[in-house]
């Protein structure tokens, strides 16, 4: 199952990419500029609490009378896994890559939402677990869904709320991965 996720997320990223070479270079640098974003994610993981922050951008690929799009990103995510009943923790530095299909629902000049669906790939490429850490490993690939809406202000400014559901655990033999993220696109 996941495999076949992260094969059908690599063939509308390679989509988007074989698109965007058609498109003028501006066009892409001035997307980028346009979707950069921010945000705090909220993360549960075996009953504890986590949270994380993260940065990044994506290019949207219209289709539809410009209405639906797919949406390759890539975030930087820096944060700690709390575990529960414990003072065991990970920090980590991972790089996530989001493939989402979306459709705005109204886009009137002074507000508009969107809502959105896909996959995300997230590699975890450090991983800190402090001197007296004794519980397993981690999973450095982590795949899964996400599903979310955004609300768009005054055409430039963005709220987005969205939920995730791991494929992967994110500890070896342990529980899924789920979280709630807020970002503010500007």
């Amino acid at each position: 199952m996941t495999k076949k996720i992260l094969f059908v997320s690599t063939l509308l990223l390679l989509f988007v990419m074989q698109r965007m070479v058609a498109v003028n270079s501006q066009e892409v640098v001035n997307q980028l500029i346009h979707n950069a974003h921010g945000g705090v994610e909220i993360l549960n993981v075996n009953g504890a609490s986590s949270y994380f922050v993260y940065a990044g951008t994506g290019y949207m690929h219209y289709f539809y009378e410009k209405k639906a799009y797919v949406k390759p990103e890539i975030d930087f995510k820096y944060g700690e896994y709390s575990a529960r009943g414990s003072s065991n923790s990970v920090k980590t530095s991972s790089v996530a890559i989001p493939v989402t299909v979306g459709y705005h629902v109204f886009q009137e000049s002074a507000i508009g939402m969107n809502i959105f669906g896909g996959v995300r790939y997230e590699y975890i490429f450090h991983s800190d677990f402090g001197k007296n850490y004794d519980g397993p490993g981690i999973n450095n690939n982590q795949v899964g869904l996400t599903l979310g809406t955004s609300v768009r202000l005054i055409s430039r400014f963005s709220i987005n709320a969205s939920y995730y559901y791991g494929l992967t655990p994110l500890y070896k033999g342990g529980e899924r991965v789920t979280s709630f993220s807020f970002s503010f696109n500007f």
